[in-house]
């Protein structure tokens, strides 16, 4: 049984995972975004950073899957309620993923890469761009201190709670 899911595609701007079978582990965003758990994919196995996926169809279940990602978070053997709700989150966020398509994570969300004009309301802040900040870096690296990377962009754009 084959699932679509997403695998790191290249070592284009940041990648510190170097695994033979490099699998976007659930983002586990922190309330630091900008220190790169809010704009970068982690490695189900080593927990390291990338920037790029695809969505690919590979050969694991969703058990197995959680149960991996969740092991290598904690380093011990997960919970059946832990691999439940991990897998409710994964599918959740995946939902919309196109086999081929190379994806970036911004804030608790999987964006097509070559998305152009969009906005939308992530875990922590408000976003509004022309292309995805992690595609303008691969020419303008600028945008990684003045926005990724910056906790000022944040803040100013922080979701207020009701």
């Amino acid at each position: 049984m084959s699932i679509l899911y997403l695998v790191k595609k290249n070592d284009e701007l940041i990648s510190h995972c170097k695994c033979e079978e490099s699998l976007v582990g659930d983002p586990g965003q922190l309330d630091c975004p900008w220190c790169g758990c809010g704009w970068l994919f982690s490695c189900t196995k080593c927990r390291k950073a990338f920037t790029f996926a695809e969505a690919k169809e590979i050969d694991k279940t969703w058990e197995e899957l959680a149960r991996e990602d969740l092991l290598g978070y904690s380093g011990k053997e997960p919970e059946l309620e832990d691999i439940n709700s991990w897998i409710d989150c994964m599918q959740n966020m995946v939902s919309h993923i196109e086999a081929g398509k190379t994806y970036i994570y911004l804030d608790g969300c999987f964006i097509p890469a070559d998305e152009e004009n969009f906005e939308f309301e992530g875990w922590k802040s408000k976003h509004n761009f022309y292309k995805t900040p992690q595609v303008i870096a691969l020419k303008d690296k600028d945008i990684i201190d003045e926005v990724l990377s910056n906790p000022q962009y944040w803040e100013e754009n922080i979701i207020q709670e009701q």
